[in-house]
């Protein structure tokens, strides 16, 4: 096994480094842009991005509020309850829309924070995040001639299977399908209004009326209503995430530009490279060839977080960046501990081989430990936190794993390659003064 490591290394960095590329916009290997494979029932298609926080990219930020006061009399949802319920309604909606990685989040008893990257549209926003979405089908009223009334109970899509935009003729409709019990009342309805006109209503609005023209068969039908593409998949994309369980109103709505997000892109990478050259100065000058191989086990650290980045992948913002830069002074602490080890060993009048070997020994456990105290403190922050916090506490302990993998192989297999050459066994290339021989000792003046 020990052989396989360097070639198990070697591998690990050549395709982080092929996953850290800014642009996958060559064929090779996978014919897309990022990992598509396709190897008998097993479909893998994995975009390989650099995926940006609201304040890293820009997009727009709302604030939502339950207007509970407009809900039925006697109506006895709990607040919390109606605050998660219409969380995961709008959630469904934006992530059905494509958006990358948003934040939707309660605040407070009665309020909701939703966040959206690369979203600049504030009435677009508005308008997804606030629709009530309420469809019903309502029948003739035989006491008021060109009316409608509801059903008893009401027949709405609280109980339709996910819908689709077909073509029928030349113009988009929307298929939908109930479920029972309401596909039978579906039925029974075209049977007890057969050669009449229905309604179908979108928040108390009607958005078609068509005749019965035949009893259905089947608890299926469309919406048929001069809709173009883009309105049918609006009105499907409503329907599929449900209807809000409550009116919602914007009290605050914020548009970050993205040249915001870019200064601090650039702000970041540049304190980011700054803190790797001054660690790199510190090491090499102070551990010599240790510190060389730190800068080289540092750098395949780097490259090896910001490709699981990019896969997993992690959503960036500025305090997922903070956290980052964070594990890199990790990543260096590790090294520290096994080089002062090592030195420690050194003095004592070990050989290189043995001093290696006993130092990385008697520093692992310190090294061990460290690291599973600031994970797990990571894990608390990442359970407890919200928003910024768990992006902070993510990048950190991803950062802090991935250094514990370098520190404990990466860079004892660096040393033991070092030492295959005769010119690097000097002990003055390990920061310690080279040992005197024994006629040496004899002649040296008192």
């Amino acid at each position: 096994m020990a052989r396989l490591w360097p070639w198990i290394v070697a591998v690990t960095a050549l395709l982080a480094v092929w996953v850290d590329i800014p642009k996958h916009q060559f064929s090779f290997p996978f014919n897309c842009p990022g990992i598509c494979l396709r190897v008998g029932g097993l479909n893998v298609d994995q975009e390989i991005k650099t995926h940006l926080g609201l304040d890293l990219q820009g997009g727009t930020q709302l604030i939502l509020r339950l207007r509970t006061e407009q809900l039925p009399p006697g109506s006895n949802i709990s607040g919390r309850d109606l605050q998660t319920q219409t969380i995961r309604v709008i959630d469904k909606r934006i992530n059905a829309l494509g958006v990358s990685e948003p934040v939707i989040q309660a605040a407070g008893n009665d309020k909701i924070l939703i966040e959206l990257p690369g979203i600049s549209d504030l009435e677009q926003a508005k308008e997804l995040a606030t629709r009530q979405a309420f469809l019903e089908f309502k029948v003739p009223d035989k006491d008021k001639p060109g009316q409608y009334k509801s059903l008893e109970p009401p027949l709405n899509g609280s109980n339709l299977k996910p819908t689709d935009v077909r073509i029928q003729g030349n113009s988009p409709v929307v298929h939908f399908d109930f479920n029972e019990p309401d596909g039978s009342r579906w039925v029974q309805m075209s049977k007890d209004f057969v050669r009449q006109q229905i309604q179908i209503t979108l928040d108390g609005r009607q958005i078609s009326a068509p005749q019965i023209r035949e009893v259905f068969s089947s608890g299926n039908g469309i919406i048929e209503g001069g809709f173009t593409s883009a309105t049918a998949k609006d009105l499907s994309l409503l329907l599929n995430s449900g209807a809000l369980p409550v009116p919602l109103e914007v009290i605050q709505s914020t548009r970050v530009e993205p040249t915001l997000g870019r200064d601090s892109v650039n702000r970041s990478l540049v304190a980011g490279l700054m803190g790797l050259l001054l660690v790199a100065v510190f090491m090499i000058a102070y551990y010599r060839l240790p510190g060389v191989i730190a800068v080289l086990a540092l750098l395949f650290y780097t490259a090896l977080v910001y490709a699981l980045f990019r896969l997993i992948p992690v959503t960036l913002t500025l305090a997922g960046i903070a956290g980052f830069i964070l594990s890199i002074g990790m990543a260096v602490d590790a090294n520290v501990l096994t080089f002062e080890r090592l030195k420690e060993e050194l003095r004592t009048g070990k050989s290189l081989r043995k001093a290696l070997e006993e130092g990385r020994r008697r520093a692992f456990p310190s090294i061990l430990y460290s690291n599973l105290a600031t994970v797990m403190t990571a894990a608390i922050l990442f359970y407890f936190g919200t928003g910024t916090v768990k992006g902070f506490a993510l990048t950190l302990a991803l950062g802090v794993i991935v250094s514990f993998f370098t520190a404990v192989v990466v860079t004892q297999m660096l040393l033991h390659a070092a030492m295959e050459f005769t010119s690097l066994r000097r002990r003055q290339l390990y920061g310690v003064e080279e040992r005197l021989s024994d006629a040496e000792r004899a002649g040296a003046p008192a």
